[in-house]
């Protein structure tokens, strides 16, 4: 009877090892495939992650590209504005001119500075002086304090882009059958205001 209970004991044992054995197997497949499951999780959220990062750096540029456009299409539209500007304050200050009638000249040029971005109306004679101004300092001077000496003689109206916040803009100002002088005008464009 001992034998048996000995017998009985063995094969429980071996029966009970079997079993540990099989739950320990089913253990590390269970931590195995739990370990497999959180590498592909972070591998995924991972390159995700860099996903994302580079649609928001090709956003960003694209945003910026564009901003970037918007800047120089709304300061190309003010240089068309000026030009035509030139023309007709050219027209409206040449019979004035002709006349000697300078009072009449000062007025417009301090009536037109009131306007926004307007910063400085210049009208220089056929010497290259300045004869009227809205900074009266610069009258009696010549041309070349306020603006470059190809405006004197220049027969086409030209728009210099300052650093896409100032355009000079310079217009020869035509008699009959001769130059009377030249107009400067100094405008200040105002940068657009982007929201994010």
């Amino acid at each position: 009877m001992e034998e048996s209970k000995k017998n009985s004991k063995t094969e429980l044992s071996a029966h009970q090892r079997e079993n540990n054995r099989a739950h320990s197997n089913t253990n590390k497949r269970l931590l195995i495939i739990i370990g497999v499951a959180i590498l592909l999780i972070a591998a995924v959220w991972i390159w995700k992650s860099v996903q994302m990062g580079n649609v928001e750096k090709k956003a960003e540029n694209d945003r910026q590209t564009l901003k970037e456009e918007a800047r120089k299409q709304i300061v190309q539209a003010h240089e068309a504005h000026l030009k035509l500007l030139a023309k007709a304050y050219v027209w409206a200050v040449r019979a004035d001119m002709m006349q000697g009638n300078i009072n009449q000249v000062n007025l417009f040029a301090s009536d037109m500075v009131k306007e926004k971005n307007f910063q400085r109306i210049v009208i220089a004679n056929d010497k290259g002086i300045i004869i009227s101004s809205t900074n009266k300092k610069d009258e009696g001077q010549p041309f070349a304090t306020v603006g470059k000496d190809a405006g004197l003689s220049s027969d086409n109206t030209t728009v210099e882009n300052v650093s896409d916040s100032i355009l000079i803009m310079t217009s020869p100002i035509m008699g009959f059958n001769n130059r009377l002088g030249t107009l400067l005008i100094k405008y200040a464009v105002q940068p657009p205001a982007f929201s994010k």
